[in-house]
């Protein structure tokens, strides 16, 4: 597979990789706006406008024309929001490119933000958000995110219930998306067996380039605020949710996302596959878990990674035949801290990742928003494919690598935990638990 990439004359990016024996394409167009950029009036404006996307273009006024357009060629609509960006995706037959190209173009650039259905999309975003706060585990997150980025634009959700207390500004709203909707802050990735001129043909002919977009500078007021604040002692939340029969816990580390790479080989042998430690441990072992893992975040200067698992409420502490789940995590750690990472279980860990990578290659999907991503937060940087990633980034990877981000990372002062549950361990004994990490400065 090849990766090309095109800047047209007025900044909208094009970056294309040509698969083969497909006969649907798989696209996605970044904007680069996301929670970040958010203003304290406007927080969830991101999302919200990301929603009013599919509600009616000059030309196409009517939102369900819009989705009788994909509906009637069987193709895959879709959008999220994160904090850095958002993000459009379509899956369609080759035939219909075009079109596709046509329709999505005008969604984002020509939204009308008719105000019957910006009053009505709006409490279908509050609903999602009802429906979304009512977890658990989105509770626990939320909480880690506020803990981990304290201080900075990383630190804002993408969304929640307490934005909506008050309603958006409607003339707001609308100049944050002129800002930020234009070619200029747009990548379309695009992973097809159709040719890269058959593609830049098509854009050429869309709004994405026939659109010039406002070169006004975006206002002090949307710019990112970076995490800058050191962490000096350990965060803790316990939040009570009642009705919930197990307690989720999230211990979290931030990190600097230069060592992604080397901290993705440390968290496989952690909690990857069903050799990694906190599987054996928590379950196999002690039987306390059904799952464990670990989330990792990466932005483009800090990031993050999680230990997540839920138990029955008390098994948290200690069970009736052993230690509880939280205090073996922190023997896990510590004994890693100790007495590092064995050379078998990295060429395990490389192993698995290798084979869950070229895994992953076989969904096109994939390999689009990878490409996406990667020339969106790093335009001057040539983008590795995806099935190129494990000999660029993983394959050198030594114990020293491995045994030093450890060191530099797992720290009880570095440390964020939440817990969410109707039966929650009191504060103090969490906090002696936690400071028996070695891991101290």
């Amino acid at each position: 597979m090849t990766i090309t990439t095109h800047v047209f004359p007025n900044g909208f990016k094009l970056i294309h990789e040509r698969s083969k024996g497909h006969s649907v394409s798989s696209i996605n167009v970044f904007c680069d706006v996301g929670s970040i950029y958010e203003p304290p009036n406007l927080r969830g404006a991101s999302h919200f406008v990301e929603h009013m996307c599919f509600k009616g273009t000059t030309r196409v006024p009517i939102p369900n024309d819009i989705f009788l357009t994909y509906d009637k060629i069987g193709a895959y609509l879709n959008a999220y929001t994160e904090k850095r960006f958002t993000c459009y995706t379509v899956k369609c037959d080759n035939d219909y490119l075009e079109n596709i190209i046509e329709m999505i173009s005008d969604m984002m650039l020509n939204s009308t933000f008719n105000r019957k259905e910006y009053n009505k999309e709006e409490n279908v975003v509050i609903e999602e958000n009802v429906k979304s706060e009512d977890g658990a585990q989105n509770i626990l997150f939320d909480n880690l995110t506020n803990m981990i980025y304290k201080g900075s634009s990383f630190e804002n959700n993408v969304d929640m219930l307490k934005y909506h207390n008050t309603r958006f500004n409607y003339d707001d709203v609308v100049e944050y998306y002129k800002l930020f909707y234009k070619p200029s802050k747009m990548v379309f990735s695009i992973t097809t067996s159709v040719p890269f001129s058959q593609i830049k043909r098509a854009l050429i002919a869309s709004d994405y380039v026939k659109n010039a977009g406002s070169t006004d500078e975006i206002p002090s007021k949307y710019m990112i605020t970076p995490c800058i604040t050191q962490q000096t002692d350990m965060n803790l939340c316990l939040t009570k949710k009642n009705g919930s029969n197990t307690t989720h816990l999230g211990m979290a580390f931030r990190v600097d996302s230069a060592d992604k790479y080397k901290i993705n080989l440390l968290t496989t042998i952690l909690s990857g596959p069903m050799s990694s430690r906190l599987f054996r441990i928590l379950r196999e072992k002690h039987g306390l878990t059904y799952s464990s893992r670990i989330y990792t975040n990466y932005h483009k200067i800090y990031g993050d990674f999680t230990i997540y698992t839920e138990t029955e409420h008390s098994n948290m502490m200690k069970s009736s035949k052993s230690k509880g789940v939280l205090p073996l995590i922190i023997e896990v750690l510590n004994d890693v801290l100790s007495n590092g990472v064995t050379k078998d279980e990295l060429e395990t860990a490389k192993k698995y990742i290798k084979g869950t990578m070229k895994i992953g290659s076989e969904d096109i999907d994939n390999l689009t928003s990878h490409n996406g991503e990667s020339f969106l937060i790093h335009p001057s940087e040539k983008v590795i494919s995806y099935i190129k990633l494990y000999d660029a980034h993983y394959k050198d990877i030594t114990l020293v690598d491995l045994n030093e981000v450890i060191s530099k990372y797992i720290r009880f002062n570095a440390m964020s935990v939440s817990m969410v549950g109707t039966h929650l361990p009191n504060r103090k004994s969490v906090l002696e638990c936690c400071s028996k990490l070695n891991g101290k400065s």
